[in-house]
């Protein structure tokens, strides 16, 4: 197991730099040729995921959580009363021999009774002593084994839930696994023509192109990866090739985030990635709780080479530190995980389920997620126990809210998943719930509305300070929680 989980981590490294290997120029050409190319890379990924996948179904056959005390509970707790309170008895042998079953239904009905009212009916206890040698003792020693027994159910159920948890990363990182070897479509005709076209205007700049690979992603987009060496006395920018790309293969590319900057003397691998339609400038905002030397909210803004930004906001449970360090910690995993390569669901709910597997102080967090495609300008949104977004078109105004418990609550991942189309000239708004509080509680969500369409300003930097201002002078510049606001201005290039 533990060689297949750092198999699995190697690949994923691989897997996040984007297929920087290339083969060789002559393995290339009869790849063309074939029509097709041989991709040992996605057939070992697809091993992997099928190894995790069935790793994954052990965790899911594994006994689920109780809510109550089963028959072997049960029958345990019956053994243990008579262990300790009829050992000694002179009628025990007539008690759990002659009238064995009326003394279990006994001792049913007087648990029954702590499940559901919290102690033994009077009644009960009267008919107890009827039968019993020792009532009260016997009594009293079943409060303490049933009290017990709770405890025990309690710990096995949080053993089972942990267990669950680490069943559901095992099985999202199956799908991770699944869905990058799925991504691996390569057009072998396309990449023929690049190749004739940019080697011969690369050879113009001194430029040799050692190698090229073309790739179909989301929505049939083409990213490229070339393998470039300069040649004496030369150094072009990635920027300059991008250019090149452009003309060569009919669309506007630029470099990738993680591409080099400039193409040396020593071979080095580049990504292009076509050139998104639309831009976004975002804004932030943060009041601290009176009183407190650290906000418990926290953010982030993550730009990806796919051509979505995600804008991410959690908000700790109460405030101070410790709300900052939980807060601050989904947020670092919502973006280790979203860099990775994962799905937004998939990231809540693997941070829902890292959060169960060491949530002991019963701490928790919102998170709220906004996912803006700067190619379609489509916007997914994910609410986890966040309050409202508010999406503002020229004069228009939506407000977007949800019901769902913060992560770390429940076994199950709950949350809410909205879609949005957006176009140019749209403002993202998102806060934490401090904002919303310190307005007046009678329709809190309805004057966000008026303040939001009286703040008139294009930059999310200070769209974001004056909408907070207003909001901090309705609370007397007294903040009575920790207050953020986050904005997101999407226009067309």
């Amino acid at each position: 197991m533990g060689e297949l989980l750092a198999s699995v981590l190697h690949a994923g490294d691989w897997c996040g730099s984007r297929l920087r290997i290339f083969g060789g120029r002559e393995a290339a050409r009869q790849s063309t040729n074939t029509g097709m190319y041989p991709i040992p890379e996605k057939e070992q990924l697809e091993r992997y995921a099928d190894a995790f996948y069935g790793l994954s179904k052990l965790f899911q056959k594994m006994p689920c959580q109780k809510e109550r005390l089963g028959d072997a509970d049960l029958e345990m707790l019956f053994g243990s009363v008579r262990d300790r309170v009829c050992a000694d008895c002179d009628l025990a042998q007539q008690c759990w021999g002659n009238h064995y079953f009326l003394s279990c239904r006994m001792l049913y009905e007087m648990v029954t009774e702590l499940e559901y009212d919290g102690d033994v009916a009077p009644e009960t206890e009267e008919l107890l002593r009827r039968q019993c040698s020792y009532p009260e003792t016997l009594a009293q020693v079943l409060r303490e084994e049933y009290g017990q027994a709770r405890i025990n159910l309690m710990w096995n159920n949080r053993m089972m839930e942990q267990r669950m948890a680490a069943g559901e990363q095992i099985f999202q990182t199956a799908e991770l696994l699944r869905h990058t070897a799925a991504g691996f479509a390569c057009a072998p005709e396309q990449e023929q023509r690049i190749w004739k076209k940019l080697k011969r205007e690369l050879r113009f700049l001194n430029i040799e192109l050692e190698n090229i690979r073309v790739f179909l992603c989301e929505e049939e987009r083409t990213e490229i990866y070339l393998s470039l060496r300069a040649g004496k006395r030369a150094c072009v920018s990635s920027k300059t090739i991008s250019e090149v790309l452009s003309e060569c293969c009919g669309q506007k590319m630029r470099p990738a985030w993680n591409c080099q900057a400039a193409v040396c003397a020593e071979p080095a691998s580049f990504h292009f990635v076509p050139d998104t339609k639309f831009q976004i400038f975002c804004g932030i905002s943060r009041i601290t709780k009176a009183g407190e030397m650290v906000s418990g909210d926290n953010y982030a803004f993550l730009q990806k080479d796919t051509g979505k930004v995600v804008m991410s906001l959690a908000d700790g449970m109460g405030s101070g530190a410790e709300a900052c360090q939980e807060s601050e910690k989904v947020i670092e995993l919502l973006e280790q995980f979203l860099d990775a390569g994962f799905p937004q669901e998939t990231a809540v709910r693997m941070i829902n389920s890292c959060m169960l597997l060491q949530n002991r102080q019963q701490m928790f967090s919102t998170i709220d997620l906004c996912m803006v495609d700067l190619y379609s300008a489509k916007c997914d949104i994910i609410k986890s126990g966040a309050v409202s977004t508010f999406i503002r078109r020229e004069n228009e105004i939506e407000v977007i809210g949800a019901n769902a418990f913060p992560a770390g609550v429940m076994q199950q991942s709950d949350y809410e998943s909205m879609h949005r189309q957006l176009g140019s000239g749209s403002t993202i708004i998102m806060m934490t719930d401090g904002v919303l509080e310190a307005l007046p509680e009678e329709n809190r969500e309805q004057l966000m509305v008026e303040l939001i369409g009286r703040t008139a300003t294009r930059n999310a930097k200070e769209y974001a300070r004056r909408l907070m201002e207003k909001v901090y002078l309705m609370q007397k510049l007294q903040a009575r929680d920790d207050m953020t606001i986050l904005v997101g201005n999407i226009w067309e290039k």
